[in-house]
């Protein structure tokens, strides 16, 4: 939920022949929600990006002060964005100016405390995983599409969706994907500008930047509707052709600097985490300004990597890998388990987050669905997390990284999942499993001071049923231990266990099977 503001005006009213002045409401908005405020100022600039300047100056509940940007946002307005961390009463001065003259405005708004548990953050009970401001446990499954004017006039109707195999290409718009998806339990949504998108500026330059006024405005609704819808946003700020990757010129990375500053001021508050730009390289000089920049201006401090990754470096915070491949389905938890085990960002003690994974050659065979389900829960017992990139306007694309296909029966799978490790315990720490009885069995296993969780892969077939399998567990308490199918999420058995090293018998299964003993 966020707030439209407003300048605060005294309302004049007439009451029995006589004028009252009565004070305009104080707006409120939710803490973490996004209090928005616009002005309009007249100036004759030629470029209204960066020769008019709106400073502002908020102060919090707690007496702490706060400098922030605004932005140009068309025509004769301007605009400042902020996602305020304290409840109670704030205020705020603005500033707008240009070289000829300045306006100031002040006003205020209420912060009420709400629903939302904070920005995502690197865990502080394990430093590969993601928690919330407020600790509790961010477990997410991941999105990004094409947002691109290719299929459509508009880039944010022009989504792929449940699209058939040799049947033309079927679209939705944004709305009805973003509520199909957030109903299947994906909660983080990767974009960024010309990868596959939209743009956000038509020229970084040292004589001046300038930004796209319907890029712009696309963003401001993408980002809007996934703040609605419940997800999280890894914003990526430069596509394949990151400007002047030598960083030589100091003038140059000023342009770099300044455009940083714009898409903080433009985008901050509805981002989570900051990714420096996709699939590109750029000179050691360049990331570590350009990074330390982006620490320095964002208000939130949210976590910033980028790709190809380099979580050597101290300002990144986290690994991100891109992973396509069509490896054969029984492989497929052991192949997710390697790669993502042996992530260079586990070296320096970084979340690994593989924001780009699919398929290689094509979106879609016949079983594709099984090993996206297997990648994905694999994933979370490795400590790691997926954002698959998602081509399901057909079943019929072919490309070197052919993405995936995310229809009906892989959401499925993904809602079960992400029921299954809601709230999961964040003190959880990989253990090592054993599981005996049938031939090919590999097991998966997490160990926290309240919950236990187990996954069990059948790797010599995936159409028998494994009968007669047994599993060593440990959980730290008793509890009830639950068995579930991550085909359906159907229980499949339950009964109470004491904590400690015991033997379990594993109910019939086929492909996969899950346990999550919580006390």
């Amino acid at each position: 939920m966020g707030a439209r503001a407003f300048v605060l005006l005294a309302l004049v009213v007439a009451v029995g022949g006589t004028q009252l002045a009565v004070a305009a409401p104080v707006p409120r908005v939710e803490r973490y929600a996004v209090f928005e405020q616009s002005f309009r100022f007249s100036t004759s600039v030629t470029n209204r990006w960066e020769q008019v300047k709106l400073d502002v100056r908020l102060r919090a509940p707690s007496g702490r002060a706060l400098a922030i940007d605004g932005f140009y946002a068309g025509g004769g307005t301007w605009t400042f964005r902020f996602a305020p961390t304290e409840t109670g009463r704030w205020t705020w001065t603005a500033r707008i100016a240009d070289p000829a003259h300045a306006v100031t405005h002040r006003g205020r708004f209420t912060v009420v405390a709400g629903r939302s548990p904070g920005f995502v953050r690197q865990s502080p009970f394990d430093r590969y995983r993601w928690t919330f401001t407020n600790g509790q446990p961010f477990n997410a499954v991941g999105v990004q599409d094409c947002t691109v004017t290719v299929y459509t006039d508009n880039p944010l109707t022009g989504f792929g969706f449940d699209g058939g195999q040799g049947t033309p290409p079927r679209w939705t718009s944004l709305e009805p994907y973003l509520t199909t998806f957030a109903a299947a339990g994906f909660s983080l949504f990767r974009w960024g500008p010309n990868n596959c998108s939209f743009g956000l500026y038509d020229r970084i330059s040292p004589g001046g930047n300038v930004y796209s006024l319907q890029g712009g405005a696309y963003a401001d609704r993408l980002m809007r509707s996934l703040r609605r819808h419940g997800f999280r946003v890894e914003f990526v700020l430069f596509g394949f052709k990151p400007p002047f990757p030598a960083a030589s010129n100091p003038a140059e990375l000023a342009a770099i600097e300044r455009y940083v500053r714009y898409v903080v001021a433009r985008y901050g508050a509805f981002v989570d985490l900051w990714e420096l730009m996709n699939e590109a390289a750029v000179s050691t000089g360049w990331y570590t300004r350009i990074a330390d920049y982006l620490h320095q201006v964002d208000p939130y401090h949210h976590p910033i990597g980028t790709s190809w990754s380099r979580p050597d470096l101290p300002e990144i915070g986290f690994g991100s890998d891109h992973w396509y491949e069509t490896e054969p389905d029984l492989d497929a938890d052991r192949v997710a388990w390697q790669h993502l085990r042996g992530e260079q960002a586990r070296r320096y003690g970084k979340p690994t987050l593989v924001d780009e994974q699919g398929n290689s050659g094509h979106n879609w065979d016949p079983t594709s669905a099984v090993r996206m389900r297997l990648r994905a829960w694999t994933a979370f017992f490795a400590e790691a997390t997926i954002v698959f990139w998602n081509t399901s306007a057909t079943k019929d694309y072919a490309a070197g990284a052919a993405n995936i296909y995310l229809g009906p029966e892989e959401r499925a799978f993904v809602r079960v999942l992400s029921r299954w490790m809601r709230n999961f315990d964040p003190r959880a720490r990989v253990v090592t499993a054993t599981a005996v009885g049938a031939a090919g069995l590999r097991a998966y296993a997490l160990r926290g001071p309240r919950d236990y969780g187990l996954y069990l892969v059948d790797g010599a077939s995936h159409s028998e049923t494994v009968t007669g399998a047994r599993v060593v567990v440990s959980p730290a308490r008793a509890g009830r231990a639950v068995w579930t199918d991550p085909s359906t999420g159907r229980t499949l058995a339950s009964a109470r266990v004491a904590a400690g090293r015991q033997t379990l018998t594993v109910p019939a299964f086929t492909t996969d099977v899950a346990l999550r003993i919580a006390s």
